[in-house]
């Protein structure tokens, strides 16, 4: 008897023991299965070249809605750098359940991520993190590339400055270009508003000035600070719409005629290509540039609600040069009374097909000035772009909070500003694209489906039954 309770309490204690040592090895080391087939969530060889180097601990706070696909995602990558580094300190937080928290980092969106060591920080927001696929029926998920390149800027903050003007009517870079204004912090770019009657002058830091939907005109002095900008190799980008022709607009015409376009006072109407059939928001087809060239990888196009035309001039200003982007259909016109309650072609308007967006450039060294094609054809792929000036757009209502995360528009306003800084990403890690998984179909498949599913199983099924009930009635 003593020898069996003996043999039972050492059962016990090696079993315990054993209990605990694999509970202080699970705890010690971490080992998980990414049973993706994109392998979604296995950390890249780069990011682990770069995690293995920290010099200091690094904290990732992440807001995110508990139990969302997208929640669960940011989730299980966040906790991979956890794993991966020791220096790597993840916490999560729901805004609604963690309002002070949420308050301290000024965070309003789900899937926001913060990136920081002890004296800087980066916010990355859901726009840096999902992009559309190649396909409808796909999205990328770019989470690791955008960690790992906030993880590298927080000891390299000598990025971009880019400036938004305001005083013009243009949108506000808090609440109306707040989506887009979070990208481009999640990018590693520092936003600034800029008011140059107050300030006098465009700031020496500045990279690239925007100006996002002027609903007034400038003054000629702001107009010649602008002009001198660019002279001395400044970059700009305009997002310009439909005005109200009662309000001069006389200097930014002539701001963009220097640049070798004209600016059509119409609203462009398409009624071949158009979003849901409205045909004030055409869905241009888009030509070949560096600034288009994520739409054309992932066959995307953008959606451009109230936009107006842009043309180029017969002869252009003195070395620079004009490609176009945007170009609608053949049936497309710009309605040039705007006082219409009903838009409808007639003899006015301007014919199409219209151009709704430039990129302008000075012709690479020992390059000839290049006379611009006919504006009523679509440009062929240029092949030596120059040095970025600027970007003219004739839309800027793409840019708002219901409009951006449309088909490609995001894309192509990310590409502007990366082709006008030439900021290509050199922190090359691959998107993860999630598939629905899809089975191709014969048609003797789909019959032996249907009929195995809809007419043999039903009629086994209703066979048994009546042989029960036969068997249970002669009972």
């Amino acid at each position: 008897m003593k020898y069996t309770r003996l043999s039972s309490a050492l059962i016990v204690v090696i079993l315990l023991a054993s209990l605990v040592g694999v509970n202080f090895t699970a705890a010690k080391y971490h080992h998980r299965w990414d049973l993706t087939i994109s392998k979604r969530f296995t950390l890249s060889q780069k990011t682990r070249e770069i995690l293995a180097n920290l010099k200091e601990p690094v904290k990732i706070t992440a807001f995110i809605a508990e139990g969302s696909s997208t929640g669960s995602d940011i989730k299980n990558l966040l906790k991979e750098y956890g794993f991966t580094s020791s220096k790597i300190n993840v916490s999560f937080y729901d805004p609604e359940k963690d309002p002070s928290i949420a308050k301290k980092y000024n965070v309003q969106d789900y899937n926001t991520i913060i990136v920081e060591d002890s004296k800087h920080q980066r916010i990355i927001s859901q726009y840096n993190l999902y992009s559309p696929g190649k396909n409808p029926y796909s999205m990328d998920f770019n989470g690791e590339q955008a960690v790992t390149r906030a993880i590298l800027d927080l000891n390299q903050q000598n990025k971009a400055n880019i400036y938004f003007l305001e005083g013009h009517g243009e949108a506000s870079l808090i609440s109306d270009l707040d989506s887009f204004n979070s990208y481009l912090k999640g990018e590693g770019y520092i936003t600034h508003q800029l008011s140059l009657s107050l300030e006098g002058k465009i700031p020496d830091d500045a990279s690239l000035v925007v100006a996002a939907g002027p609903q007034r005109d400038l003054t000629s002095k702001d107009r010649k600070m602008l002009e001198n900008y660019i002279y001395r190799g400044g970059k700009l980008l305009i997002f310009l719409g439909p005005t109200d022709p009662s309000v001069p607009f006389t200097q930014w015409k002539n701001l963009i005629y220097s640049l070798g376009l004209t600016v059509h006072d119409d609203i462009v109407t398409d009624p071949q290509r158009s979003f849901y059939s409205d045909p004030l928001t055409p869905v241009p087809m888009v030509e070949n540039h560096d600034v288009t060239q994520s739409l054309l990888d992932k066959k995307l196009t953008v959606v451009f609600p109230y936009s107006r035309s842009l043309e180029p001039l017969k002869k252009m200003p003195d070395n620079l040069q004009v490609r176009s982007l945007l170009i609608t259909s053949n049936d497309a016109f710009g309605e040039t009374d705007l006082s219409k309650d009903k838009v409808m072609k007639d003899n006015n308007d301007i014919q199409g097909p219209l151009h709704l967006a430039y990129a302008i450039s000075r012709p690479p060294e020992g390059n000839k000035q290049e006379t611009p094609l006919d504006p009523n054809t679509i440009t062929a792929q240029d092949t030596e772009t120059g040095n970025p000036v600027a970007v003219v757009v004739g839309n800027f209502a793409f840019l708002g909070p219901q409009t951006l995360g449309l088909a490609g528009n995001l894309d192509f306003a990310a590409g502007s500003v990366t082709w006008l800084l030439q900021s290509a990403n050199l922190l090359s890690i691959p998107a993860r694209s999630e598939e629905p998984p899809f089975v191709n179909l014969t048609g003797s498949m789909v019959q032996t489906i249907f009929y195995t599913t809809v007419v043999a199983i039903p009629m086994v099924i209703i066979i048994a039954g009546f042989v029960i009930w036969l068997r249970r009635r002669s009972l």
